[in-house]
């Protein structure tokens, strides 16, 4: 399943791509995200490491990931792997002025086991419902790198 979900961000690029990789502003954007700690962290970024814990339904669910692209303010791609699904989620910055971005995060999940045959199920669920958590997260890391950056 792919998505894509694009923003405008009244904020510089730089601003913006604090929110992507600084491991305490992402908790405080992305849904269900109770816990992110590094692994393995490299110079270059990639093939940095990470461990992801969200709260969903009340369990948890623990997954890694790895940094695959890293360009400083530009893109920060992610390979998320889990027990029930893959995640790969690449997020692409375009700096529209030195104080507005253009956020777009191309995402593509991969249903391990079981959960593959519920995939068509879930995919006409996403498309009839009213709620779409990645509009959501977009929302609030919009509103969080605006006050960051007018607060200065």
């Amino acid at each position: 399943m792919k998505t894509s979900k694009t923003t405008l961000i009244d904020a510089p690029a730089a601003t913006v791509f604090l929110w992507l990789e600084d491991n305490d502003r992402l908790r405080q954007w992305v849904p269900n995200l109770i816990e992110d700690e590094p692994l393995v962290e490299t110079t270059e970024k990639v093939g940095s490491k990470f461990r992801q814990v969200f709260l969903e339904n009340g369990r948890r669910m623990e997954m890694v990931g790895e940094i695959t692209e890293f360009v400083e303010n530009e893109r920060l791609r992610v390979d998320i792997t889990g027990k029930m699904f893959d995640l790969d989620a690449d997020y692409v910055l375009v700096a529209l002025s030195a104080t507005r971005t253009e956020l777009t995060q191309n995402t593509e999940i991969k249903l391990k086991g079981l959960m593959r045959l519920f995939a068509p199920i879930m995919f006409l669920m996403s498309k009839f419902s009213s709620s779409d958590p990645q509009a959501d997260a977009h929302e609030k890391l919009k509103a969080m790198a605006e006050a960051e950056f007018q607060a200065g």
